[in-house]
């Protein structure tokens, strides 16, 4: 007779998701005769295997047999509750282990071990009995770490699928709301969905409430129990209030009622569970790594090996806490294996770092490693270094920028200054490459105002430079122009070369921006001369680059080309390609207001390409927009539309307020080559607004508008430049980007060969007709049609023989 199977414990509502897990599973059983699943608790390790075990029962003539291992620690409690499972005690009087064995030795079951993790080595042992003498069985078992018996087939449990973090678009605008369809795709929106429309019966997800659903399941890592426990708060709590509260995760996430068992009734349960169950060194060291966003072997040893961790013991404990699933495997960058704590798991290591007294210590290692590292990287691209290295080395600190920022926050609350502004000074670089202003200046505003007088002046001095330079395009000349001379007086006075170069450069800078010619020009050259001096090449490119824009602005285009080929020549020795492609987009500008378009179209689709392998924004905004330019001198409308308008949403979301005006302006001048009078008068207003607030003057956006105002009547003009002036920034980027219909196209827009082909086609001639009349190629004629169509927004060719006609370009 058949053993009858005990009844599992009910599992807590449908399983939702898991497909392709429970698909290979169920494929891995058939071919394994010992497989287990691991995962963090409340992963859904036991609902997965009870799932699994459903679905390949019909292959085990004699079953499945489910055992819960919860309360056994000791070998002969093991064999125990495996016995009293199968229930083989009963009518015999021999030793457990050899009644489950005499039981199993001739049948095909499939054994379902429950809860492993408190009894690892027992149940490693029984595995390899049970599948040495009983041919037909196979074991399915979940554990928190692996039994590392023989044989053993591990499956890590991930976590439910989640959204994806909304980042800006490639054209930097910002992401709208996720609609609920879109959301439904995740395996974890559609748990909490479902499990809070039990609380609620009410309860629907609706696109003003699937972001916040979103953000609930990606700060709950995807682990199902904990979707759960948040989900069943619906009942009354909206989910705003929700996402608000998990701040404090552990008081919200508490189950209701005696369904589940004890460990599992609370995250703070589940993650006690799991606590217990480790060494000493290994609770130390998982509270110490609270401290980091991510990190590697070399990092933990140095931050966390002290007292009671070893750091010789360091990489055993981690691969522990590893095998435990507390620590989970981040990335592999340049060759090094990085880590993470889920957000749950840190904020639990967080507390019990707090609670033993070592929160202080472990943050003050964790920020002088930082500033070590930070500094090494500066020190590092700051000297020849193949470009290949510098990549490494900018997505090295894109990993780091979390971390970092942690850092910077507990730096400036706790009273570390000097580290916290040595670090920022270190990132100097990083956050001109990826157009982090606001973060830097922000970072930087707040560490310098902490006790000012404790912060060594050299350190001060840098900190207030750097503070200076990347306050031009977010808070106006005017104020960058007073933190640097304070940092300009400070380096003087401690006689500190570094800072003098770059509070030189950003005067420079601001002074060019204000119309100071004569002040820029001194200052420029000043800075030059201290930037060589200390090897500065970041200041003594953009030293460079100041006297080719003074240069330009008089004028002498050849002294500005000049100094542009000179920075290109710093660049390239240090294989800084960055500075180079910098370099390459202004003289692509110089090219294109030379009417030499060829050559611009190649010096910006050079730059172009560097900035895209880098993925940096800012420059990406200049280089589209100087673009936009060159397809305006070559009369594509269309594509300068599109070029300015990516710029303008680049700029937008950096929040880089001179570089919006720039965009702006460059709309408006758009603007009246389409005979939009109105429209370029409302864009320059608002371009003119942002120069104001950044204590600017904005010759360009008033020259604009003089044009547009010789067009309009007074009255209309004034009204047209007041018209977007007060809208919201996001509001006058979307009407900026939204393009009225296009004004009858002039002839103008055509280049020569294009208006001789126009008119060819005007009189009816096919394109082999006009490839024989011009002597050119088909394919030539075929792609100065796409051109003229493009330009002149039309489809067809009957429309452009219309259009000839129109502008008796027919003779």
């Amino acid at each position: 007779m058949t053993t009858p199977r005990p009844t599992p414990p009910p599992a807590a509502g449908e399983l939702i998701g898991r497909e392709r897990d429970i698909a290979d599973l169920c494929r891995v059983v058939g071919g394994s005769r010992l497989v287990s699943l691991n995962g963090i608790g409340g992963m859904g390790k036991t609902r997965l295997a009870l799932r699994v075990s459903e679905l390949v029962a019909p292959r085990f003539t004699d079953g499945v047999r489910f055992v819960d291992l919860g309360e056994a620690v000791s070998p002969d409690q093991v064999a125990r509750a495996v016995a009293r499972s199968l229930r083989v005690l009963e009518n015999s009087d021999k030793p457990p282990l050899e009644a489950i064995i005499t039981d199993l030795r001739t049948k095909r079951a499939l054994v379902l071990l429950d809860t492993c993790e408190r009894a690892v080595d027992p149940l490693a042992e029984l595995c390899r009995e049970l599948l040495a003498a009983c041919p037909g069985v196979h074991i399915l078992a979940t554990s928190r770490q692996p039994l590392r018996a023989p044989g053993e087939t591990v499956w890590r449990v991930p976590p439910l699928s989640l959204p994806p973090p909304p980042h800006p678009r490639g054209d930097g605008a910002r992401p709208g709301a996720m609609p609920p369809e879109h959301a439904r795709r995740f395996e974890a929106v559609r748990l909490f969905a479902a499990r809070a429309q039990q609380a609620r019966p009410g309860f629907c997800m609706t696109a003003e409430n699937a972001d916040d659903i979103a953000k609930i399941c990606r700060m709950l890592d995807g682990v199902p129990l904990a979707i759960e426990l948040a989900a069943a708060r619906a009942r009354v709590l909206s989910v705003q209030q929700i996402l608000n509260r998990l701040d404090d995760r552990f008081r919200l996430l508490v189950a209701a009622g005696n369904e589940l068992p004890a460990r599992q009734r609370t995250l703070r349960a589940v993650l006690e569970w799991s606590h217990d169950l480790l060494t000493r060194p290994e609770q130390v060291l998982l509270r110490r790594l609270a401290v980091f966003g991510t990190w590697n072997l070399e990092q933990a040893e140095r931050v966390c090996g002290h007292g009671e961790v070893d750091p010789g013991d360091v990489l055993e404990l981690l691969s522990s806490l590893l095998d435990k699933s507390l620590v989970m495997l981040d990335a592999e960058l340049d060759g090094t294996a990085y880590y993470r704590l889920s957000d749950t798991v840190r904020a639990y290591a967080a507390e019990r770092l707090a609670a033993a007294g070592e929160e202080v210590d472990s943050w003050q290692r964790c920020l002088d490693e930082a500033v070590d590292r930070m500094e090494s990287i500066a020190a590092a691209i700051a000297r020849p270094l193949p470009w290949s290295r510098r990549l490494d080395c900018l997505h090295l600190l894109d990993h780091h920028r979390e971390s970092i920022a942690r850092l910077l926050t507990w730096a400036q609350h706790n009273g570390r200054t000097e580290e916290g502004l040595r670090l920022c000074v270190a990132l100097r670089p990083y956050w001109f490459v990826r157009g982090l202003f606001i973060d830097g200046t922000r970072s930087l505003r707040q560490l310098l105002w902490v006790s000012p007088e404790t912060q060594p002046p050299r350190v001060r001095a840098r900190a207030m430079a750097v503070h200076a330079e990347l306050c031009l395009d977010v808070e106006g000349a005017g104020t960058a122009s007073s933190i640097a001379a304070a940092a300009l007086e400070t380096a003087r006075d401690c006689d500190d070369g570094p800072a003098e170069a770059i509070a030189l450069g950003v005067l420079a800078a601001a002074a060019l921006r204000t119309g100071e010619d004569d002040v820029c020009s001194g200052h420029a050259h000043m800075a030059l001369a201290a930037a060589e001096q200390v090897c500065d090449h970041f200041t003594e490119v953009s030293a460079l680059g100041t006297l080719g824009r003074l240069a330009r602005r008089r004028g002498d285009v050849c002294t500005a080309e000049g100094y542009l080929k000179r920075s290109i020549a710093v660049a390239e020795r240090l294989d800084d390609r960055w500075c180079v492609a910098r370099c390459l987009n202004a003289l692509g500008e110089l090219a294109t207001r030379r009417g030499e378009l060829e050559t611009a179209a190649r010096r910006l689709d050079r730059a172009l390409r560097i900035f895209t392998e880098m993925g940096v924004s800012p420059e990406t905004s200049r280089c589209t927009a100087s673009m936009g330019y060159l397809e305006l001198a070559r009369g594509d409308i269309s594509g300068a539309r599109r070029h300015f308008s990516g710029a303008l949403r680049i700029s937008a979301a950096s929040g880089r307020r001179g570089a919006v005006a720039r965009a702006l302006e460059a709309l408006a001048e758009l603007a009246i080559t389409e005979e939009q009078p109105e429209r370029a008068a409302s864009l320059a207003g608002v371009a003119a607004r942002l120069y104001s607030a950044l204590q600017q003057p904005s010759p360009h956006a008033e020259r604009l508008y003089e044009q547009a105002e010789q067009a309009l009547p007074a009255d209309v003009a004034v009204k047209a430049w007041k018209a977007w002036r007060t809208l919201p920034l996001d509001q006058v980027v979307e009407q900026a980007v939204s393009f009225p219909a296009p004004r009858r196209p002039l002839p103008s827009q055509l280049t020569r060969r294009e208006r001789e082909i126009a008119v060819l086609i005007g009189a009816r001639l096919s394109n082999r007709q006009i490839a024989d009349e011009l002597i050119i190629s088909q394919a030539t004629v075929a792609r100065h049609v796409a051109n003229i169509f493009r330009k002149l927004l039309i489809t067809s060719r009957a429309q452009l023989a219309a259009w000839v006609a129109e502008h008796g370009l027919e003779d």
